[in-house]
């Protein structure tokens, strides 16, 4: 499922439960991405960030990054980058790792500037322009990784789920209400299509078509609805068999 969707979901099912399961996420992937962090001694502020923020020590955990960043002011860009390396993986592999071990700060000053300047120069690897297009959200960085890698998954699935969440977003308040314009969203379906067709993967085929299609389900059942005519657009539903709107589960008016 993805990742706006499920957020939103998962709150409305069990707010309480979902941050517990948050936090315990984000605990383990801060003592995930601190252990390794000390096999670099330059780091070891960082690590002691990470180990004392998932002790819950705020104020002692960024004291030490505070200290972190400072030292990385005299880095060597190749030492810079070398960090990002380290980091980035974490966030792809880890549960949550793209959270606590991931600050505003350490984004602010040394991350983000040192990807920027990354990308300027880099002409082969496709993974700055994927981190940097997929946490400081450029289009245009997703699609220049995959120009360098068409194989690209992770960059290619970061634009399905901003362009399929926009198809969700016009259709989530139905029946009650549609959000946006129908016959763009069958547009945006349709390049979305696109995008699917280049993924490498059968089963990530199958996930994202299914992803799609929930949806485009709902926008063709809007747009019949408004034209015929009528008022109601949950009792069309029922009285035609189209589904109009789904909750947690989505929800059919007939007997399958």
């Amino acid at each position: 499922m993805r990742d706006g969707r499920q957020v939103c979901l998962a709150v409305i099912a069990n707010d309480k439960t979902t941050r517990t399961m948050i936090a315990k996420d984000q605990n383990i992937a801060l003592l995930t991405v601190g252990n390794s962090a000390l096999n670099n001694c330059d780091w070891t502020d960082y690590a002691n960030y990470c180990f004392d923020r998932e002790k819950g020590l705020r104020k002692e955990a960024f004291r030490h990054l505070d200290n972190f960043l400072k030292s990385t002011v005299n880095w060597t860009f190749e030492k810079k980058i070398e960090f990002v390396k380290f980091l980035f993986p974490f966030f792809e592999t880890v549960e949550d790792a793209d959270y606590g071990p991931f600050p505003q700060p350490l984004s602010d000053k040394l991350i983000k500037t040192t990807l920027i300047k990354w990308c300027e120069i880099e002409k082969t690897d496709g993974n700055p322009f994927r981190w940097y297009g997929k946490y400081y959200r450029s289009d245009e960085h997703l699609f220049r990784a995959l120009e360098i890698n068409p194989a690209d998954d992770l960059a290619r699935q970061t634009i399905l789920s901003w362009w399929t969440y926009n198809i969700y977003y016009s259709v989530h308040h139905l029946p009650k209400g549609y959000i946006g314009e129908p016959f763009d969203d069958i547009k945006l379906g349709e390049k979305i299509k696109e995008q699917i067709q280049q993924l490498t993967k059968p089963e990530l085929k199958e996930h994202w078509s299914k992803e799609l299609e929930e949806d485009l389900e709902l926008v063709r059942n809007y747009i019949d609805w408004k034209a015929s005519g009528d008022l109601d657009f949950e009792k069309w539903g029922q009285e035609n068999k189209r589904q109009t709107g789904y909750g947690l589960t989505r929800t059919y008016y007939y007997e399958k």
